[in-house]
């Protein structure tokens, strides 16, 4: 399993997995006798704690590519398109961007992607006249320019952050609708778990917003650090 692997898909899912594993926990040792005595309902609980994080562990590492379809449905697609033509890497090399990079910068990428792949990006005249096109030849160009990047392990730093930042919020989507059933069994058994059912629901949100409010930032970081990688030509370092 490589580090891309781990860090960006495997690792948010299990990080998505905690408050559910710790709801779990509480709600199994719920059942045992009021009248054991305290530490050893804490042995019970820590007993249970570690078996039961390990089953949501493998749980989530086979769910990650679930984490990752929702990430990609409910995020990346409405932010971004599914086509990736409003993604940063995309924004950065259109002239009519607010974000792109300066003129001196465009025309020398430009330059290196049709002499590497052939690929003729537009003038400034020729976006303004058909900029979907423009957008398509920047989506066709960097995905050669991944290729030639992946190598790149400053590059890959930022990928594997936007990786773990894009994926957690899909682990958090399920994570939140654990909490949620877990709130309607509570009603339903009349179990005294609500209050701490509703922390666990405010902290997952929150730990979903800030993560979101993130996101962006994450996507542009990632999109300026491959055209440096791939301008500098640090990608050919290694073999």
């Amino acid at each position: 399993m490589n580090k891309y692997v781990k860090e960006a898909r495997v690792y948010p899912a299990i990080v998505g997995m905690i408050i559910p594993i710790i709801l779990t926990t509480l709600y199994v040792t719920s059942f045992v006798p009021d009248t054991i005595e305290v530490w050893k309902s804490i042995i019970a609980k820590i007993g249970l704690f570690i078996p039961v994080a390990l089953i949501y562990g493998a749980l989530a590492y086979w769910m990650r590519q679930l984490f990752i379809d929702a990430s990609k449905l409910l995020f990346q697609f409405r932010l971004f398109k599914e086509d990736e033509t409003e993604m940063p890497t995309t924004k950065l090399l259109l002239w009519s961007s607010d974000m792109r990079k300066s003129e001196t910068e465009i025309k020398q990428i430009a330059a290196k992607v049709k002499a590497d792949f052939g690929i003729q990006l537009l003038s400034k005249d020729e976006e303004l006249a058909n900029p979907s096109e423009a957008k398509r030849a920047i989506v066709d160009a960097v995905g050669k320019i991944r290729e030639v990047t992946r190598k790149n392990e400053n590059l890959q730093q930022y990928n594997r952050k936007y990786g773990f930042c894009r994926n957690y919020l899909g682990a958090c989507v399920y994570a939140i609708g654990t909490i949620i059933l877990a709130l309607i069994v509570n009603l339903i058994l009349d179990m005294p778990y609500t209050r701490i059912l509703l922390v666990a629901l405010f902290v997952q949100v929150l730990f979903g917003l800030i993560d979101y409010t993130s996101y962006k930032s994450k996507a542009n970081d990632y999109a300026r650090a491959m055209y440096n990688a791939y301008i500098t030509g640090e990608e050919y370092e290694r073999d």
